[in-house]
């Protein structure tokens, strides 16, 4: 430890850190001060003890300062000049060190790739002051054996831990995300179908650590990484359970007894703040609890006070109901968060995989108030909201901007609008009347017929390679036909210079193509996800039923038809795994449609088939249009649809 150049804190200001009496911000000052300075700490070790404090004071030292300790979209820190870069890490033999990322209690993350595989890893420099002594290092490399045992879709891997110098480093899968608590700040609160999705996926890692024997014990929305492909990951498994045990040494059992890192006081169950050895599942699903009332209400159960009058709310005090935060929060949610945050662990759920079957209706994309999701930000009191009122217009509008640009027009022209396919359609078979009549009156029967044009060229093929068998029918073109006013349904959507159908990153963006097709048709679509990682969707029309082809479903990567019978892809037998779109690819995605079957192609392999009349087909809740359509669907995801066309096979 080295002396800081700094001014020192007085030593009430270190007796107010001490007891844990300070504000946050200068909290955090002066924490980030005595991690420098040995004279501080010099001063610290002579302070008396308060007995009342000294339980819970190791609360106010967390292991996070809440810095996201890995990539996110928007990188929290400039790439660094490789001058401050420690030089055992510029010359270490295995990794190359491309810029720092974070910096935490813990210590320093940089981003870097492994020179050999060239894959991209995360190196978390642990700090010094955890890695003191032998013992301390011993703790360490425990910890980093448990946490590499645990292999899972919702938890960082670990996958080495090394050493430069005097200096000890955990590799870690590199994240391209972005936490939680990052994602609240841009986004305000999240609607209950992502905020319980989120945390679905976080219990769903915890349930593989608690089978294994592991407690986080600092769950928090700093500690919870969303990829860009929407899941969710668990940072720093078994490093909580080293910083609250390596400053423990008998050769110094004042300062760092006092210090020792036991979670953040914003998440903290009431038993860990009394005994950190106390701690199991349930003090992991205490601060999960915590995390969903965050993202659900927009800051943390107990927002005000000093961090020592945090963890005495949580040990003491109710949180503010979500039911006065929000109003359209479903009651078994709020049921679920208040059973979480119970004070008694007894009282809580005793598994995460019971909060997973809890969550289970609220989370997935067909619950039915995935809806929700799909429209607005949640409804939120104006006191509540910290942006100026111009400023919430202004989001407001760039999530309806369907609303914004809708003429309004008066009702006769609304019907003409809303039937204008069968007015069109019902002259189109008058005027083919008059012209038999006309030529049945006047026309030779020594006269051609005249030879219908040649199709466009057919681009598509079967999944075996043959060609798509020819018909005397041409390719319509789709997006020439979309009035955007009329058939935008949710999301913003334009039709480019260029004739291309542009959607915005928008839950549940979708929009119907207004024409009615014949019972057998194929509708092939050519796009580009440019961002995003949730499905693109094409909805057919089958007979009586409508329904959607999906592609690279909800976060699970996931291919199909659904809803058939009811049940989504993930349960019914169009169940295709493993479908990743990779973004900035152009794909052809068809659906070709008979009377007795439905195949769904994806670049012309066969990716699905559906046996039926279409009159068990219905489209998932998500993607649900005002009247039975075909359409398009983008989640969350900025895609453009390069062609949009409809070939008729048969009446």
């Amino acid at each position: 430890m080295n002396e800081t150049s700094a001014t020192h804190p007085t030593r009430h200001e270190l007796e107010s850190f001490f007891h844990g009496t300070l504000a946050e911000a200068d909290r955090q000052r002066i924490e980030d001060h005595v991690g420098q300075c040995d004279t501080c700490c010099d001063v610290l070790r002579t302070i008396p003890h308060d007995p009342l404090v000294e339980r819970i004071h190791a609360a106010t030292s967390s292991i996070d300062d809440g810095l996201t300790p890995v990539a996110s979209t928007t990188p929290l820190f400039q790439e660094e000049d490789a001058g401050t870069i420690p030089t055992a890490l510029l010359d270490h033999p295995r990794y190359r060190i491309i810029r720092q990322l974070g910096q935490g209690g813990m210590g320093i993350v940089y981003q870097a790739e492994h020179k050999l595989m060239e894959r991209p890893v995360a190196l978390k420099v642990i700090s010094s002051r955890l890695m003191k002594n032998e013992l301390a290092v011993e703790r360490f490399h425990q910890e980093v054996k448990a946490a590499a045992k645990l292999s899972h879709r919702n938890i960082v891997a670990a996958y080495d831990a090394e050493q430069a110098g005097d200096m000890h480093f955990l590799v870690m899968e590199y994240i391209d995300g972005i936490s939680l608590d990052q994602l609240v700040a841009r986004r305000k609160p999240l609607p209950v179908l992502h905020a319980c999705n989120y945390v679905l996926q976080a219990a769903q890692g915890l349930q593989h650590a608690f089978e294994r024997g592991t407690v986080h014990r600092d769950i928090k929305p700093h500690n919870l990484m969303r990829t860009t492909r929407g899941t969710i990951k668990i940072l720093d498994f078994g490093l909580a359970r080293f910083a609250t045990q390596s400053d423990q040494s008998p050769d110094d059992p004042g300062l760092t007894a006092d210090f020792t890192a036991l979670g953040t006081p914003d998440y903290m169950a009431p038993e860990q703040a009394r005994d950190s050895k106390r701690a199991d599942i349930r003090a992991d699903l205490y601060s999960l609890g915590c995390t969903l009332y965050f993202l659900l209400a927009g800051q943390p159960p107990f927002p005000e006070g000093t961090a020592f009058e945090k963890v005495l709310g949580h040990c003491e005090r109710q949180p503010q109901p979500l039911s006065e935060l929000r109003d359209d929060i479903p009651p078994e949610v709020i049921v679920i968060v208040e059973k979480l945050m119970a004070k008694s662990p007894d009282d809580r759920y005793q598994t995460p995989a019971e909060v997973v079957e809890q969550l289970k209706p609220f989370g997935h994309p067909d619950s039915p108030y995935a809806s929700e999701a799909a429209s607005t930000q949640p409804s939120i009191p104006n006191t509540l909201l910290s942006a100026p009122k111009v400023e919430q217009n202004k989001e407001s509008q760039t999530q309806r901007p369907q609303s914004k640009s809708r003429p309004k027009v008066s009702p006769f022209s609304a019907w003409v609008q809303k039937n204008r396919l069968l007015i069109g359609g019902g002259g189109a078979i008058l005027g083919a009347i008059v012209a038999l009549l006309v030529l049945g009156e006047f026309g030779n029967e020594n006269t051609p017929t005249p030879t219908p044009p040649n199709p466009d060229p057919i681009t598509s093929s079967e999944g075996n390679g043959s060609p798509v068998p020819s018909t005397s029918e041409e390719w319509i073109n789709l997006i020439s036909r979309i009035d955007l006013p009329a058939n935008a349904v949710a999301g913003n959507w334009e039709v480019t210079p260029d004739g291309q159908l542009h959607a915005d990153a928008a839950a549940g963006a979708r929009i119907m193509l207004p024409f009615l097709p014949p019972r057998e048709y194929d509708l092939e679509v050519q796009f580009t996800r440019n961002s995003g990682a949730q499905s693109i969707a094409l909805h057919f029309l089958a007979g009586e039923g409508n329904a959607s082809f999906d592609i690279d479903g909800w976060t699970e990567n996931l291919g199909g038809i659904q809803n058939i019978d009811g049940e989504n892809i993930r349960t019914n037998p169009t169940r295709v795994d493993s479908v990743v779109l990779e973004n900035g690819r152009r794909y052809r995605a068809e659906v070709r449609v008979r009377r007795d079957q439905v195949q769904a192609y994806l670049d012309g392999q066969l990716l699905a088939t559906y046996e039926g009349d279409g009159s068990n087909l219905t489209l998932l809740e998500l993607w649900t249009l005002p009247e039975k359509s075909l359409g398009l669907g983008a989640y969350d995801s900025d895609t453009t649809f390069h062609q949009v066309r409809l070939r008729p096979v048969s009446n």
